[in-house]
């Protein structure tokens, strides 16, 4: 899970609640700030947290993030503070997984004001993705507002 940065739910809890953002299924929106009205869709993940009744991790997942979907591929149960694979359960942490290329956008343009060093490493595409010099800039701008929301509100 590379490039992505994990948000736990009861951050977004606290945030829809100060009326900072908006959530619905897995689309925050932001309603404040420099990127309001900007609408991010976000992963469901989990952050694993321990093993429950037992000593050893045979999975290997303690201490990190996975997305829910990956979890599921692999046969696990998702619970609403727990995940089951095989005969082994987890205490985990609900939250969504964002890009964290948005973030490092973010700290690079709060360092310089101005645009960022480079659009390409804020805004770099996915194998396969569109390579439009448009499309990269549309998607830097999103990135770079997403991360200036999140430096300001988790602190």
């Amino acid at each position: 899970m590379a490039g992505l940065l994990f948000v736990s739910q009861a951050i977004l809890d606290t945030w829809a609640g100060q009326g900072k953002i908006d959530f619905a299924g897995n689309v925050m929106t932001i309603l404040s700030g420099d990127g309001s009205g900007r609408a991010y869709s976000l992963q469901p993940a989990v952050r694993i947290l321990r093993v429950v009744g037992a000593e050893s991790d045979p999975h290997g997942l303690i201490h990190k993030v996975k997305a829910e979907a990956q979890l599921r591929e692999l046969g696990a149960e998702i619970l609403s503070d727990a995940v089951v694979l095989g005969e082994v359960a987890y205490e985990v942490e609900p939250g969504f997984l964002a890009e964290a290329a948005a973030l490092q956008a973010a700290a690079a343009s709060r360092a310089a004001p101005g645009p960022p060093r480079t659009a390409a490493a804020a805004a770099a595409p996915a194998a396969g993705a569109a390579t439009d010099p448009q499309e990269l800039e549309k998607r830097r701008q999103e990135a770079e507002t997403l991360a200036r929301f999140l430096l300001e509100n988790l602190s």
